[in-house]
């Protein structure tokens, strides 16, 4: 015989395992900055589905994966698709206006207001995240 405490602790669980991700902790104009410096803009919403846009400035990394120059923002803000949230997690690919190369990224949240985003890439192995600051609206 099982107790109900138990019975309920498995429904609560089962409901959890199809419970969609919550969109809307991703939603808002994220930013990451170098030396005081903006150098890339994430723009998310959450209608019916997940949309944004993504606008970097140059960087340069070192060997180990560290982001050591990076330029400001430029005016090339270009829309991002294939979106998927789970959990802490955001994922999306990503086209460089001018670029034929397809990105694809992953947004981790951190904590209140913070991420990291960084770019998963079989070409660079070793890249390290970029801390994002989500903007007060």
């Amino acid at each position: 015989m099982r107790t109900p405490a138990c019975v309920a602790a498995c429904l609560l669980f089962v409901a959890s395992l199809g419970a969609p991700a919550q969109p809307a902790k991703f939603v808002g104009t994220w930013e990451a900055a170098r030396e005081g410096k903006v150098f890339l803009v994430l723009k998310i919403k959450a209608e019916k589905k997940i949309s944004g846009t993504l606008n970097a400035g140059s960087i340069k990394l070192n060997d180990e994966g560290e982001l050591i120059e990076a330029s400001p923002v430029e005016d090339r803000e270009a829309p991002f698709f294939f979106a998927k949230a789970e959990g802490d997690k955001l994922e999306f690919d990503y086209q460089d206006q001018g670029d034929d190369e397809i990105m694809h990224f992953e947004l981790k949240l951190t904590g209140e207001g913070a991420g990291e985003l960084r770019i998963v890439d079989e070409h660079i192995p070793k890249m390290k995240p970029f801390r994002l600051r989500k903007k007060q609206a």
